[in-house]
């Protein structure tokens, strides 16, 4: 698995605007439902999962990126999304610095070990140097993809 077989243009958001975490999610998760990625029926459900994760521990990896992810009953295969919110929302990193960078993924109840690689297939990525600040500079989605498509 690639970290560029996870991101298209239907599960790319080069501008999200919110408020708070919750917010954020609940924009992400709908994105996703518009799209047709996930069915509408799932909506409150993977909203609630995801508050369940950070309510355990933050997944704001510090350096103003976040991993949030949860497991999904009723879920087909797994989902994921990456979200670019310029202005940052506070999602109680450690480093205190607001999140600018999302990757959500969601997964099967059954596919832990999916789960996990692909955990680490995104941070893996994102650790590679320069590549934040590569993404946080592009100039819209497609550039953005492109920077997914080069590894």
């Amino acid at each position: 698995m690639l970290i560029s077989d996870l991101i298209h243009e239907n599960n790319l958001m080069a501008h999200l605007e919110a408020k708070d975490r919750a917010q954020a999610y609940q924009k992400m998760v709908q994105h996703l439902v518009a799209k047709g990625l996930i069915p509408g029926d799932l909506l409150a459900i993977c909203e609630q999962a995801l508050q369940t994760r950070e309510d355990k521990m933050t997944t704001a990896m510090g350096g103003g990126f976040a991993i949030p992810h949860a497991t999904i009953p009723k879920l087909k295969e797994v989902v994921t999304l990456f979200a670019r919110c310029p202005a940052g929302v506070d999602c109680n990193a450690m480093d205190s610095k607001p999140v600018r960078l999302f990757f959500l993924i969601l997964v099967p109840t059954d596919q832990a070990q999916t789960h996990l690689q692909t955990l680490a297939l995104v941070a893996k990525f994102f650790n590679r140097r320069g590549v934040k600040t590569k993404i946080l500079e592009a100039k819209g989605p497609q550039e953005i993809l492109a920077l997914f498509r080069a590894t």
